[in-house]
């Protein structure tokens, strides 16, 4: 082969790298079947829905929230600092099960929340809005019987590193259900003036990865040539994604930028089961 034609070669082979039919962004309302079920079977990158809550809705939950005590997730796995309301399943794990005050942290939290949505809850909203989309069981995750907690609000401002989640490989065997594919949803109630932006690359972890490991995340060179799409959320709107993927935010210096959130997982009989 000549030089010149392996330069073509190569460039070309960039290209085809970076661009993905089976990994673009479908906008949907309402939310449908084919759709989740395409994006759980990796041939679809992310699924937008407008208007899951309306304008006026996210402006009355924001002011809800006013009063609402936030916590961030824990110092010592994730830094720099995220705020949050509600327990993150991910913070009591132990030795294969979760740690006893994760149950008194959960209830604690919706009964926060409930005194502070009161009888229009956002949050069943959008899970009928699922429910209705899926036609099969929709249900909160298990653990020994217990439901675990929905619905966390995450406010991102910082420096967020790029990372995956998939709770079967981070703590196998925990869940009553076990879920073969894992989506993130997010439905922004609160955006800011810059960044913000959500960014998923068609790349799911190796272990070689490990070598670009920086505490909580991972370098972004290990993803410099793959597909990938950067979303920008309008409020209201819901976008789901494969969070087996590796993923970031983009850094937002001005205003608000708050998620109503939680993972949706797939299981074998067709079930979708949800937890923060």
């Amino acid at each position: 082969m000549k030089p010149t034609d392996a330069d073509h070669l190569i460039r070309n082979t960039e290209v085809v790298q970076q661009v993905d039919p089976l990994f673009d962004a479908e906008t949907t309302s309402p939310l449908n079947r084919e759709a989740l079920l395409r994006l759980a079977a990796g041939t679809l990158g992310a699924i937008r829905v407008p208007d899951m809550l309306t304008p006026e809705g996210c402006v009355q939950l924001c002011a809800q929230l006013d009063g609402t005590e936030f916590s961030t997730y824990d110092e010592r796995r994730i830094w720099p600092p995220i705020a949050k309301f509600g327990p993150a399943v991910y913070d009591y794990y132990l030795d294969g099960q979760l740690r006893p005050e994760y149950w008194q942290d959960a209830r604690k939290a919706e009964e926060q929340w409930a005194k502070a949505t009161g009888a229009d809850d956002p949050m069943e909203a959008l899970i009928a809005q699922i429910a209705e989309a899926w036609d099969g069981p929709v249900s909160r995750a298990t653990v020994g019987g217990r439901s675990l907690f929905a619905g966390m609000v995450r406010e991102l401002k910082g420096d967020p590193r790029m990372h995956f989640d998939e709770v079967v490989r981070e703590f196998p065997g925990v869940f009553d259900h076990t879920p073969i594919a894992q989506l993130g949803f997010n439905c922004y109630i609160s955006l800011p003036e810059d960044g913000g932006e959500l960014n998923v690359f068609r790349r799911r972890w190796r272990p070689t990865d490990d070598e670009d490991r920086i505490g909580f995340g991972w370098s972004q060179t290990i993803v410099a040539r793959e597909p990938h799409l950067t979303l920008t959320p309008e409020l209201g709107e819901g976008i789901f994604f494969d969070t087996r993927n590796y993923h970031f935010i983009t850094p937002s210096t001005k205003g608000r930028r708050l998620t109503l959130a939680f993972f949706v997982g797939v299981t074998a009989d067709n079930r979708l089961i949800i937890w923060a």
